[in-house]
């Protein structure tokens, strides 16, 4: 999104430059280029600089913000293209008209992010761990656009965010999505899960979305002009009345063995 807009006002600026005979030479041509490619990411950085700056940390925010949002998609369109990354979505028609829980297997770091790119529409936001908000800027637009900390090591705090979690979603005001294997999977097949993640489902009497990611892991593998294709399948829905009338453990069991029976389609 921005290095193509980047891209097209910098050739086009250049052009016009060229025409009214303020680059006279053409080995000027290509600096001018450069110099306007370079000046437009400068600016849009400083504006981002500045208007994170007046999101407070400490503030829990109910609003959705379609500016922080539109800096959110920038960053990660802009990740896409350097990192030459195609993504891959299926089986959007599945998704509910309400807000819901969204549990995904975990393969990358990347994993959250690529999904909040594509999910705007849906306001999805993601319980993650307290590591990821020590990222500067980033940290700050994820908190302003319903990303919450979850601190394994203090229950209280990790207690208050589901609660949290819950509300945003049982308010309608944003989705949340969640990893049940808690960390990243560098093996095959599923890590434990842990069943508390599905309280926030439960509290919020919501409908699951369950979604499998394929290939994130091989996006640093690779070189980055080499194509990644990652893939992202919502696969199946567990509505609200099945969410109420089972345990966290059931819940937990009946969404791993169905992503089980999809990745082994992979195989």
């Amino acid at each position: 999104m921005l290095l193509k807009f980047d891209l097209i006002v910098s050739i086009i600026g250049t052009i016009l430059l060229y025409i009214l005979e303020v680059i006279e030479n053409l080995y000027m041509i290509p600096i001018v280029f450069i110099g306007l490619f370079l000046g437009i990411i400068l600016v849009w950085a400083i504006s981002c600089i500045i208007a994170t700056r007046f999101i407070d940390m400490d503030r829990e925010y109910d609003d959705h913000s379609p500016f922080f949002r539109f800096y959110i998609d920038c960053i990660i369109q802009s990740v896409k293209q350097i990192l030459n990354i195609k993504f891959h979505i299926t089986g959007e028609d599945i998704i509910p008209s309400e807000k819901f829980l969204f549990v995904c297997n975990h393969r990358s770091a990347m994993d959250p992010f690529l999904t909040l790119g594509e999910t705007g529409k849906y306001r999805l936001g993601f319980v993650a761990k307290k590591g990821v908000f020590k990222i500067p800027i980033i940290s700050r637009l994820i908190h302003r656009c319903f990303c919450l900390k979850l601190d394994r090591d203090d229950v209280k705090s990790g207690a208050l965010t589901i609660i949290r979690a819950s509300k945003l979603v049982n308010e309608q005001k944003a989705s949340m999505g969640i990893y049940p294997e808690g960390t990243r999977n560098k093996g095959e097949g599923l890590l434990p899960f842990s069943n508390g993640a599905f309280k926030i489902a439960k509290k919020a009497k919501c409908p699951i979305v369950i979604a499998v990611i394929k290939n994130p892991e091989y996006i640093f593998k690779k070189m980055f002009f080499v194509r990644k294709h990652v893939y992202l399948e919502y696969i199946a829905v567990l509505d609200k009345e099945y969410v109420l009338e089972h345990s966290t453990a059931e819940i937990s069991e009946e969404v791993k063995h169905i992503m089980l029976e999809k990745i082994k389609t992979w195989e």
